[in-house]
């Protein structure tokens, strides 16, 4: 189990999560929804990630809806887990 949670520690260590964050706001600046997987696979798309693993970006769209850049628009049925989720996007100004 220490050693899981070191493996988990470091990797998290390894990740700029502004980057990260700016990278997501990126992808969404173009004002389409998107859930987190599609987020993630275009962040794989741009190179921005060397796979297609949501948690790429989920984690910064959680930080990025709390400090409302991004808001939940709706639900879709994801394709692989057939679970819904929420669909993100881009907080306009207008919109705040």
């Amino acid at each position: 189990m220490i050693t899981t949670m070191e493996t988990r520690r470091e990797s998290n260590e390894k990740v700029n999560k502004k980057i990260r964050q700016q990278q997501v706001l990126e992808i969404l600046s173009d004002g389409k929804e998107r859930t987190a997987r599609q987020v993630a696979y275009e962040m794989c798309e741009r190179g921005f990630t060397n796979n297609l693993e949501r948690n790429n970006a989920s984690p910064r769209l959680t930080d990025l809806l709390e400090e409302r850049k991004v808001m939940v628009i709706g639900k879709e049925l994801d394709a692989i887990t057939g679970k819904k989720v929420a669909v993100f996007k881009i907080v306009q100004k207008e919109q705040l």
